[in-house]
């Protein structure tokens, strides 16, 4: 190749290169700038939600010492006649059936997360969601929005909520990760993105209640561990299967049916309070208010 025409794709890749940095230079610096946005955001949000249950967070302050099986007496369970698609209704019907305690509260959080999910710029999007996600981004962020509120809860109750967003399980040895107290999840995530990345070989079911919340949430300790699914995430066999062998104890009799008894489907909005459905199984959101 002749000496000049070697210099000018040089030139060409050299000039490539730095117009390739300069542009990478711009967007980080927008990317920094809409971080600061979307933590401005959260915060927001986070206390929007504090707010908008604050007589729930008051009486689950008086009701420190009672069981959260007492609340459970009085749900009627989710809409097994209803189905998203195929036989789903009749596949899971013993887990979208099972009595959730505090299910208004669960589903005023659940409705406002799917409504109204925390806006995140596109530059940063799987900052957020994850490089690898099952769903897609935007299911990925109604969750993200649900998880955090539910954390904001339990954080506003000094960590003695008996409602745990996204706590993590050793796989193998069905241990929980205790934070500091004890009473909350331990995280390895960022402050804007708690929940991710998660290590390898940990657990995570969306949302974990608690017997008796001023103890650890070991599974011994737990009363339903319980899957959400907003639209557009199907519910898996596999994943509820997991989260029944995590919450099978090694003795006692008939462990396997209490781990089963242990774990719940919450689709949104089809399983959440308020929710009707027309003639053609239309789904239909009416207004949830303070109740437990």
């Amino acid at each position: 190749m002749p000496a000049p025409l070697i210099h000018l794709i040089g030139r060409i890749v050299d000039g490539a290169y730095r117009a390739y940095r300069a542009n990478q230079t711009i967007e980080n610096g927008k990317s920094a700038v809409e971080l600061v946005q979307l933590v401005r955001e959260i915060e927001q949000r986070r206390e929007h939600i504090k707010q908008t249950l604050r007589a729930t967070i008051e009486a689950m302050t008086q009701e420190i010492d009672t069981k959260s099986s007492t609340f459970a007496v009085v749900d009627r369970g989710g809409n097994s006649t209803v189905s998203r698609r195929g036989q789903e209704n009749i596949e899971f019907k013993e887990y979208i059936e099972r009595k959730v305690p505090f299910r208004p509260a669960i589903s005023q959080v659940c409705t406002v997360a799917l409504q109204m999910p925390i806006k995140v710029p596109r530059r940063i999007r799987k900052k957020i969601a994850g490089d690898i996600v099952e769903t897609t981004i935007e299911i990925a962020l109604k969750q993200f929005t649900a998880s955090l509120f539910f954390e904001a809860v339990d954080e506003a109750l000094e960590w003695r909520s008996p409602l745990k967003s996204e706590p993590n399980y050793n796989g193998t040895s069905k241990k929980a990760l205790l934070g500091e107290p004890a009473t909350r999840p331990k995280r390895f995530g960022s402050d804007i993105q708690p929940f991710w990345p998660r290590p390898k070989g940990l657990l995570a079911p969306d949302l974990v209640i608690v017997e008796y919340r001023h103890e650890p949430f070991e599974t011994e300790n737990v009363f339903a561990a319980v899957e959400i699914k907003f639209p557009g995430d199907w519910a898996k066999k596999n994943q509820l299967e997991t989260y029944v062998e995590l919450m099978t104890p090694t003795v006692g009799i008939n462990p396997i049916k209490t781990g089963r008894e242990k774990v719940a489907l919450l689709r949104v909005p089809e399983d959440c309070t308020g929710f009707e459905t027309t003639g053609k199984q239309t789904p239909v959101a009416k207004g949830n208010k303070n109740r437990r």
